[in-house]
């Protein structure tokens, strides 16, 4: 669906990405994530061709036409589309730009959007709601979605995933999110990326990534492992094991703990500034 091959791409003299490649199947939910500054929202704006790439290509499916950008959907973190518009007045310019007939209003109603209100006047979450309804009515193949769930309310926010896994179900749509809060998303990527030095440090199932980070506390140091963070605290350490492989054959004395995702994210990235 979604080929970036040995691309190239710098803001003036700061490079971000240097023959980077990325490929995404159909139908794949995937997060990216990592330290700020490292290029997560560049790429995002890569594959909605809102930026270009000044060396390399990305090639989508041929089946999303001439124009792949027609295609995506795309919320970014500005999150500034149609300021001056009502939704209303909003809704009929964008069901004309993209042919749509109607539009499920199921989502903004429950979010106590109404028709007259201008999307200035909005919340941050209300406008996501909104953002998300128009999307969905062009039917995208690929949906991409900076970091923006965190600033919703918890009501909205459960609104808004509950539609992304709906659609993910139904309609097999690829999604790329970008998140640094993983308590609420956990259950809606099948792939994570962690992007380190302009490049792919991490790609991983999740379901892999979780059976190979492990937590262990003991009242020891240990060596010889591969360890991605410690921690020292005043009556142990924690080591944050990655790839942990049964046959490691850890003889410390301690307790080996499962991880979550947030936890496991928190640890490369807390690696990132050890």
């Amino acid at each position: 669906m979604i080929r970036i091959e040995n691309i190239r791409f710098a803001y003036k003299k700061q490079p971000v990405f240097k023959d980077f490649s990325l490929h995404i199947k159909p139908g794949e939910s995937i997060l990216i994530t990592g330290i700020n500054g490292i290029g997560k929202t560049t790429l995002l704006r890569l594959m909605a061709g809102v930026l270009l790439p000044q060396k390399g290509i990305i090639l989508y499916s041929d089946k999303m036409g001439s124009d792949p950008r027609s295609k995506i959907g795309f919320i970014s973190d500005k999150m500034n589309l149609y300021e001056h518009m009502s939704l209303q007045e909003a809704i009929r310019y964008h069901c004309s730009v993209y042919d749509i007939k109607s539009i499920d209003m199921e989502m903004m109603e429950n979010a106590r959007l109404r028709s007259e209100q201008k999307i200035v006047e909005l919340s941050r979450g209300q406008k996501l709601v909104f953002h998300l309804s128009l999307i969905l009515a062009a039917r995208p193949e690929i949906l991409l979605i900076d970091e923006v769930i965190h600033s919703m309310d918890v009501y909205l926010r459960d609104l808004f995933l509950n539609r992304l896994l709906e659609m993910i179900e139904k309609n097999r749509v690829t999604l790329v999110l970008v998140n640094l809060n993983f308590h609420d998303i956990e259950k809606i990527p099948q792939r994570i990326l962690l992007l380190k030095d302009n490049q792919i440090a991490v790609d991983e199932p999740i379901d892999s990534l979780k059976a190979r980070v492990k937590k262990l506390i003991t009242d020891h140091e240990i060596s010889g492992l591969p360890v991605l963070l410690h921690r020292e605290y005043q009556d142990g350490h924690e080591y944050f094991i990655y790839p942990f492989k049964e046959e490691l054959g850890i003889k410390t004395p301690g307790k080996l703990v499962d991880l979550n995702l947030h936890d496991i994210i928190k640890a490369f990235i807390g690696g990132e500034y050890a």
